[in-house]
This record gives structure tokens, sequence and C-alpha cells, in this order.
């Protein structure tokens, strides 16, 4: 059977456009796993080559559109003074200077549209708001992927609970290497006799008598 000219023109672009959407989607394909493997490269060489800190936090667990659970990290310390004479606008990125408190763990020192000079360590950030002199921010890093049969002891974590995020920062680019709650790795929270003795241990000891999770003597030097 024969078609007449006008349908053999629309079978030709029925054909057309069947094949665009095949390239078209392959190249999706490609793209994403472009960007899966660079998301990877650039974790692995931030965990390599990034300076240690540690950093109080709240995980928070959520679930994705696709179910795929992953821990939301909140970092209560999330505001601070801005340094530079003109405001910044809210989605501005820019630069939050940190070092180290007596203590080992990550203390904030301003923030600012430029980065500190040479030796000085920073994050980079987005601006959420500002007001009277003072910035709050929100950084990149601030998912921890972890299995869902190990969420579970989130749902008992308590106020008073020690929660540290164990992060390391390359050029202002951050990672989460681990979390730990009261010195237990978050995926072992779930174990209830470990996080009793974990709790008994840290009300017997002081504030300068817990053990940091870093020995600041193994700490690399600063890149300049």
């Amino acid at each position: 059977m024969k078609f007449s000219p006008p349908l053999q023109g629309l079978h030709l672009s029925f054909s057309l456009d069947g094949r665009y959407r095949w390239i078209f989607f392959i190249l999706v394909v490609l793209i994403q796993f472009a960007v899966v493997a660079y998301m990877g490269w650039r974790w692995h060489n931030i965990a390599v080559d990034g300076i240690p800190y540690q950093w109080r936090c709240v995980p928070r667990l959520e679930v994705t559109s696709f179910g795929t659970d992953y821990v939301r990290v909140v970092f209560p310390e999330d505001t601070t003074r801005w340094r530079d004479d003109t405001p910044p606008e809210t989605g501005q990125q820019i630069y939050v200077y940190i070092s180290r408190d007596a203590s080992g763990l990550m203390e904030i020192q301003g923030a600012s549209a430029s980065k500190p000079f040479v030796g000085g360590d920073y994050m980079q950030a987005t601006v959420v708001s500002y007001q009277d002199g003072y910035v709050q921010f929100q950084v990149g890093f601030d998912r921890y992927r972890l299995a869902p049969e190990l969420t579970d002891g989130i749902y008992g974590l308590r106020q008073d609970d020690n929660i540290i995020a164990s992060i390391r920062i390359k050029r202002g680019e951050g990672v989460i290497e681990g979390i730990f709650v009261n010195g237990i790795p978050l995926a072992d929270i779930s174990n209830g006799a470990a996080m009793a003795k974990a709790r008994q241990e840290k009300e017997a000891q002081t504030l300068f008598d817990r053990p940091h999770l870093v020995d600041t003597g193994m700490v690399p030097p600063k890149e300049e």
C-alpha cells in the first residue's frame, strides 16, 4: 500500500524527531555520568589534601523525591560579623574566615566578599540574610550520605549530646568525612549500650578534659 505525498512527509518527520530524541537522551546520560565522576573526584581530592576541622552540627534525616536517604547537616554557627563596609546581597558568594579555638573546634572569624590574606583559611558560602553588621550564611557541604539501615539512631539524639562533624577544607570548598555523637560515629549510634556509656563518660569529664577528634599535632600546614 502506497502513502500519499503528505503522509510520506509526515512519516519522515516523526522518524527524524525520534532519532533526535535518542541523541538527546544519550547526551543527558553522558552529562549525568560526567557530573557524578566530577563530584567523586572532587570529594576524593579535598578529603586527601584538605585541612581537617571539627565543627558543631545537628544532623537531620531527610528523604529526596527519589526515596534516597541522606543526612541534612545543619551548622548552628551560621552567623558572623561582616568585615566589609559594603553590605552583602542575599545569594551572594562570600568567604567565611575560619581558624581553630583552644579546644580544636572550628572558630568563625567574620566574613567578607574577598578572600583572606595569604596564610588565612576560609570557606566559600552563600549569603542567607544580613542585618546590623552580621551576615547569616550557608555552606555548600550540608549533606552526608548514610545507609538507610544505619539512620534509626538519629531519632534518639538529645540536646545535650556532643555532635561534631569532621570536615576537610581546601581552597574554600569542603567535604564532610564523618559525624560523631559523643565520640561515636553516627552510623553506630543505634547501639544503645555504646551511646549510654559514651554519655556517662561525657558527663564525667570537664570541657577541657574531653578528647579531641583530631590531634592538633597532626594537622598539616596551611596552603599558601
